[in-house]
């Protein structure tokens, strides 16, 4: 049996300024972009005829924690490709196809790379003279990296830092971890506080109903409550004194379990994406920007999240996004802009 670690006072605050760095800041941004590659589609739709269920990627997605992109023609070459699955699977064409339209599609934005992004990046270029049927899904990464390539080929994505077969689900589980150690990171470190809140919450409800005097009784209760225990005898306050001190030292564990759940999962997550380009393109600014936006952005929103050192005019910036309208972006309200589209296998 292993001892179980936790973390120390002086680990913790090491941890807590870490995490407030620079050197978190790409994998901390919500949500996290996947990169979909076809034969993980194929190993997921596999897993969701087994289990009954879609793969953790999708669920992920469908909760919000992972954003979901595929390149064009990564979706064409799957929609070409779904004979051949259905065969190695024993289902039909059309099964497969409804399970994608219903349950993956409306989770994944599809984006249209022109030529000149698509060579952008040389490490997508490494990949493509590796195997061109692999370019779109590796140049699409390259942009939007740090991301996940959801993949199972590791031999011909080994450009973009991919190095084992389950790299992406990998990923996408420290994605989870992350997700459910920050819960329950916040859940510890409410519980001292939702006596305080309840108690501030009467205290308000009570003083527009009642007036000044409100506080007066919150007095008198407190004060009620200090005289109470010191009317204790002596072995009833020390063991009041043991009990809040157990309390306190198990929520302290709590936490110190908690936060070290989350680092090592972020540490994992660092060892899983595509590493971040050595020198981003504004181009790549642009994409990725978008790709971690929880909503449309407007030009001017969008500019103001860019580095300095990358912004563009806002009206070269919205003449650009207008440009690439219904490829490469969707625009979904006026002015507003996501990455990618949504799209549907035709039958």
């Amino acid at each position: 049996m292993t001892a179980e670690h936790v973390l120390s006072e002086e680990d913790l605050a090491a941890l807590l300024a870490d995490a407030a760095g620079g050197s978190w800041l790409d994998l901390s941004c919500r949500p996290m972009p996947g990169v979909l590659d076809t034969d993980f589609v194929r190993t997921g739709l596999h897993y969701q005829l087994s289990n009954g269920i879609p793969p953790r990627s999708v669920r992920t997605a469908r909760d919000g924690a992972l954003r979901l992109f595929m390149e064009y023609d990564t979706l064409t070459e799957t929609g070409e490709k779904l004979s051949k699955f259905a065969d190695q699977l024993g289902v039909t064409v059309a099964d497969l196809r409804r399970t994608l339209n219903q349950d993956w599609l409306p989770h994944i934005d599809v984006v249209e790379l022109p030529d000149s992004l698509r060579q952008a990046d040389p490490r997508a270029l490494q990949v493509r003279d590796r195997d061109p049927g692999d370019f779109p899904a590796a140049a699409l990464a390259a942009l939007l990296s740090p991301c996940l390539l959801l993949t199972r080929n590791y031999k011909h994505f080994g450009a973009l830092g991919v190095r084992t077969h389950t790299q992406g689900v990998d990923g996408v589980m420290a994605v989870v971890a992350i997700n459910v150690g920050e819960m329950q990171v916040r859940a510890v470190v409410r519980i001292p506080a939702a006596p305080a809140m309840a108690i501030g919450g009467a205290v308000k409800w009570a003083y527009d109903r009642v007036g000044p005097i409100t506080w007066v009784t919150l007095g008198v209760l407190t004060v009620g409550g200090i005289y109470w225990y010191r009317q204790q005898p002596i072995e009833r306050q020390v063991q009041i004194t043991k009990v809040a001190g157990e309390v306190g030292t198990h929520l302290l564990e709590e936490l110190g379990t908690a936060a070290d759940g989350v680092q090592q999962a972020r540490l994992q997550l660092r060892a899983c994406v595509v590493p971040r380009p050595e020198q981003r393109t504004i181009t790549s600014a642009i994409l990725r920007g978008l790709a971690i936006s929880q909503e449309s952005l407007s030009a001017q929103q969008l500019a103001e999240l860019l580095d300095p050192s990358l912004r563009p005019s806002v009206s070269d910036l919205r003449a650009y996004l207008r440009a690439h309208d219904n490829t490469v972006f969707d625009q979904v309200r006026r002015g507003g802009f996501v990455l990618g589209s949504h799209y549907q296998l035709p039958g």
